[in-house]
């Protein structure tokens, strides 16, 4: 019986504290009105708003879309910048008129996240060749907007 509750005790604290440690790791999400269709590694999303979330301690960031319903994870890699970023941005990979999500970027930092492209994505560049960028830069209220 002591077994059994000092495992289960264990087992408790051990979640708690790794849920204490992804926590600490992600930081505040971004909301983002992205006005058109784009891909997250296979994912199709729809246009919408997003809450957007940096987990720097596990690589990923996670994409979820508050009218929709959808939400996805991506593996991302660090990538930095020489300049500290002003505002926080998405920046999408664009071939044609397919969107395909390739960094994020929180403001007030010179670091990153970048997504392997996809396979489909892939397939686009071979096909098209260089995408043109573009970037949405991110308010504190959500309020997304192209920039050039």
């Amino acid at each position: 019986m002591k077994t059994t509750i000092f495992c289960s005790w264990k087992a408790l604290s051990a979640c708690a504290l790794l849920a204490a440690s992804c926590l600490s790791a992600q930081s505040p999400p971004m909301v983002a009105n992205i006005p058109f269709d784009f891909a997250v590694k296979n994912e199709h999303m729809a246009a919408g708003t997003y809450e957007v979330t940096v987990n720097r301690q596990n690589s990923t960031v996670l994409i979820r879309g508050g009218e929709n319903g959808s939400a996805t994870f991506a593996l991302t890699s660090a990538t930095l910048t020489p300049n500290t970023q002003t505002q926080a941005k998405l920046v999408f990979n664009r071939y044609g008129n397919r969107y395909f999500l390739h960094q994020v970027w929180k403001a007030g930092s010179d670091q990153g996240r970048e997504l392997t492209p996809s396979k489909a994505e892939r397939e686009y560049a071979r096909n098209i060749g260089k995408p043109e960028v573009a970037t949405l830069l991110v308010s504190a209220e959500g309020v997304s907007q192209p920039a050039h």
